[in-house]
């Protein structure tokens, strides 16, 4: 065989080995591209060097006010302030998100998933206006606990819950501080030092109202081994006296410990309180009158079974044994 064949016949089997190698690396660096492009979609540092992680879709694009957790943002029970808190605070959920575009939750209804009666009628003002009256009122008490309460309501859109929705949207819109999501740059109040975040919690098992109340305050024991002292709610002006009245009574809380704060969007959004005051007479008010725990009219078992698709069940009985009875017969 002559030199110049050998030289040709060496090259083929290293030239073959070295392209499939390539394609081999470039195949494995594409695969881990995309598999971080799927749970992590970009971090970056911003002027304190911090790390920022993107956590849910859209493009790496800090102009659409994505949601974004910072690698010092404020730990829940951060010095034990949650665990410390003797006042609830309670905002009462009404659906989930379905997009990341976080950005538009305070106004934008495709955010949100709504039924058909409550499209172009201001849920996402109402929404977005309930999350930052419970979080103004735990600003004015340091020893109070904010719970977003609301549990997998929805069963098109996953396990996805009221009160985690609500955390979402705090975070994406900066609302800890006591931001106005609905204020022109500049005009809104905001705190410098906020302990808020560190003492929020999620209460994911409610299905309605009354779930919202009772439930809360067992997450309230779960978090701090006790009782509240005094309890406030955050929900529509007219289920004022369904709480205080309703609620209220069926745990038998006293009315002096019990605060309620009423909170409507504006009637240009569409919001119609002489028409949601009717629906809440027919559909809410008047069965609870007749059935306080909602454990025996159809229309009240019937909205916590669709209400409840994913079958979950509560710990409360265990985590709150003084109410185990109650729990297991509401």
């Amino acid at each position: 065989m002559t030199n110049r064949l050998k030289r040709r016949v060496s090259r083929r089997p290293r030239s073959s080995s070295s392209s499939r190698a390539k394609k081999i690396i470039l195949a494995g660096f594409a695969l881990v591209i995309f598999v971080i492009g799927t749970r992590t979609i970009g971090s970056v540092s911003d002027d304190k060097g911090r790390q920022f992680v993107h956590l849910r879709g859209g493009s790496n694009n800090k102009n659409k006010n994505l949601v974004w957790v910072h690698s010092d943002s404020q730990a829940f029970n951060e010095r034990s302030l949650a665990a410390q808190a003797t006042h609830l605070i309670v905002v009462a959920g009404h659906s989930v998100l379905i997009s990341g575009d976080v950005e538009n939750a305070a106004r934008d209804d495709s955010v949100w998933w709504l039924y058909d009666y409550q499209r172009n009628r201001g849920l996402p003002q109402a929404i977005v206006s309930h999350i930052q009256a419970g979080i103004k009122l735990a600003l004015e008490d340091e020893k109070s606990l904010l719970v977003f309460s609301g549990g997998e309501t929805r069963s098109q859109t996953g396990p996805e819950t009221e009160g985690g929705s609500y955390f979402r949207v705090a975070d994406a819109l900066h609302l800890w501080h006591g931001r106005d999501a609905f204020s022109d740059s500049g005009t809104d109040t905001t705190k410098e030092f906020s302990t808020v975040r560190a003492r929020t919690a999620t209460e994911e098992y409610a299905t309605d109202s009354f779930e919202n109340l009772l439930f809360s305050i067992c997450r309230f024991r779960e978090v701090t081994g006790a009782y509240p002292t005094k309890v406030s709610v955050v929900s529509f002006s007219f289920k004022q006296q369904r709480f205080e009245t309703l609620h209220a009574g069926a745990l038998q809380w006293a009315s002096n410990r019990f605060h309620y704060v009423g909170v409507d969007p504006p009637a240009s959004t569409g919001f119609n309180l002489e028409e949601s005051t009717k629906g809440e007479r027919q559909n809410s008010l008047i069965p609870f009158q007749t059935d306080p725990y909602g454990c025996h009219t159809d229309i009240l078992q019937q909205k916590r079974k669709e209400r409840n698709p994913y079958q979950r069940t509560a710990p409360y009985p265990l985590t709150c044994p003084e109410m185990k009875e109650l729990l297991s017969w509401h």
